[in-house]
């Protein structure tokens, strides 16, 4: 019988306190650790390791690709490929390439958590068949010094496993800018001994964590169950609902010192750990915990007279970092923001409880307190509660008005104090919109509306966007700049996903009877636009 979930992860809690007193704890982790922070699971690599390098592959490996990957093996496919080509294909996803369109791999809390559980003690040592430096990056984020020992064994062939140093990181199979990434059937075969003599030398009475590893067809799953009985449990962080079941990994649900934990996603998994040891992430919680290290750490007098001057600088941060008031100003505007998005407080049901008005009192009355420290959600929240009203469309027109210029004017200040919240833009421009439809001022009309489109491009990518844009260059009656919109590489490209969804009912008489568009439309679609094809070809979902 399966024990729940939160409870084993506070017997896990447990343990790794207990394996603190005791020089910490061992954590194993492998490639599910890393796949919300940009690098793809081994599946998803070996799909694009054949597409990208289609000559290496047979026609059957192709077919296989696109059809069920499942019936292809990660260490096969990786021997087709040299060892320039495989650490090419890594480096697209760890530093990015732009002409592929991959952004370079960012930090996970997955790794953010496990660092700041590496720095406090809980671990001692961390070993990871991944080849990316995302741990590494996650030490220095945490502010961890002196830093972990880092230990690259895929270019090693005789380890002294005695002879490591924790804390520590060791890269099982090498670094990604290393001279080796073990992956390949042979290479792991020859690498078996060292993997195993490092599994032997950490020894059975450590407590154990293995999480983001399946295991499958590694030499690393054989030493991990020869290395049995595991006296202080071996925890299995498994993604799914069952581990694979092969006789390698019997042991992990047939073992009564083994404790299998399922469904575990591995951001919201060790942050719930941190959670339940209170490992606060200082480096975030406690910006000003940083600079102290600086104070401590770095020798000021070696620079003379520069030094003097940035030591004093460091210790006026810090002094404006713990002040009392501005502390007291970052938890008020947390706990704010969290009240106001919460799904209880905005339920739009006919709760006679809720009230948009309250929303708004509430946001009024601590505005001129917390006003440079509040995130764009509060202003996102704040400015909805006046256009975002179901019944906004049965005020008078006065009213209405009123409203959106309210509105419009919270946007600009949570636009102002949080650029990035890109919701701000996106309902800034739909606000805009809709009061220039109500106004009589055709050149505050005009205004209204090409701000509108500007703040659409501003804002997160949305299939509305397109739509109210197009509206606006209607109303404006700019089809020359309405064709060149439509013509941009990105927006065509929703448009041809989209285009039922883009080109409303409405729109379709000024479209139709405008020379422009119809040329424009002919040249996309192959077809003269009418009222029947032109929402037919492609449908929203």
């Amino acid at each position: 019988m399966k024990q729940n979930k939160e409870d084993l992860l506070k017997h896990l809690a447990a343990s790794l306190k207990d394996a603190k007193d005791q020089d910490g704890a061992i954590l194993l982790v492998g490639a599910g650790i890393s796949v919300s922070a940009g690098i793809p699971p081994a599946q998803k690599l070996m799909k694009i390791a054949i597409e990208s390098f289609p000559n290496y592959f047979t026609s059957k490996e192709q077919k296989l690709a696109q059809e069920d990957l499942s019936q292809l093996q990660y260490n096969d496919i990786m021997t087709k490929l040299s060892n320039v080509k495989r650490k090419e294909l890594f480096r697209w996803f760890i530093e990015g390439n732009t002409e592929r369109g991959i952004e370079k791999a960012k930090l996970n809390f997955a790794h953010i958590a496990i660092a700041e559980l590496l720095k406090q003690g809980y671990f001692s040592r961390i070993l990871t068949v991944n080849f990316d430096p995302l741990l590494i990056h996650a030490c220095y984020m945490v502010g961890m010094y002196p830093f972990p020992a880092i230990y690259d064994l895929g270019a090693m062939g005789k380890v002294n496993a005695e002879l490591l140093h924790d804390p520590s990181i060791v890269y099982l199979n090498g670094q990604h800018v290393g001279f080796v990434q073990r992956n390949t059937t042979d290479q792991l075969e020859a690498h078996k001994e060292t993997l195993t003599q490092i599994v032997r030398s950490t020894g059975c009475n450590k407590t154990w964590i293995v999480a983001g590893y399946s295991g499958e067809n590694d030499p690393l799953m054989e030493a991990l169950n020869e290395l049995r009985p595991y006296n202080n449990w071996l925890y299995w962080l498994e993604y799914s609902d069952q581990v694979i079941q092969k006789d390698s990994h019997h042991f992990l649900e047939n073992d009564e010192e083994c404790k299998v934990i399922y469904k575990c996603d591995a951001d919201e998994t060790f942050m719930n750990i941190a959670d339940f040891l209170d490992c606060s992430l200082d480096f975030i919680e406690q910006p000003y915990s940083e600079l102290e290290l600086y104070t401590k750490e770095i020798n000021f007098n070696t620079s003379k007279s520069k030094g003097h001057q940035l030591l004093s600088k460091v210790k006026n941060y810090i002094s404006i970092l713990k002040n009392d008031t501005v502390i007291n100003k970052f938890k008020l505007a947390e706990i704010v923001t969290d009240y106001i998005g919460n799904d209880e407080f905005h339920s739009y049901s006919n709760d006679p409880n809720y009230s948009q008005e309250k929303l708004i009192s509430t946001c009024e009355e601590l505005y001129p307190v917390l006003k440079d420290s509040l995130s764009g959600e509060f202003f996102y929240w704040w400015a909805s509660a006046y256009c975002g009203r179901k019944e906004i469309d049965e005020l008078d027109i006065d009213d209405q008005i009123i409203s959106y210029k309210k509105a419009i004017n919270i946007y600009k200040s949570g636009i102002k104090n949080d650029p990035d919240y890109g919701g701000n833009f996106h309902f800034l421009g739909y606000c805009q919109l809709r009061l220039a439809k109500l106004i009589t001022d055709k050149n505050q009309e005009n205004t209204l509306l090409t701000e509108a489109i500007e703040h659409f491009r501003k804002s997160w990518d949305y299939v509305e966007h397109v739509m109210y844009s197009i509206e606006c260059f209607i109303l404006l009656e700019d089809f020359t700049g309405l064709v060149d919109y439509l013509s941009e590489p990105h927006i065509l490209k929703i448009i041809k996903e989209y285009k039922s969804h883009v080109f409303q009912n409405e729109y379709y008489e000024p479209l139709l009877n405008n020379p422009e568009f119809c040329v424009w439309y002919k040249v996309e679609f192959g077809e003269e636009p009418n009222s029947s094809n032109i929402d037919k070809k492609y449908s929203y979902t």
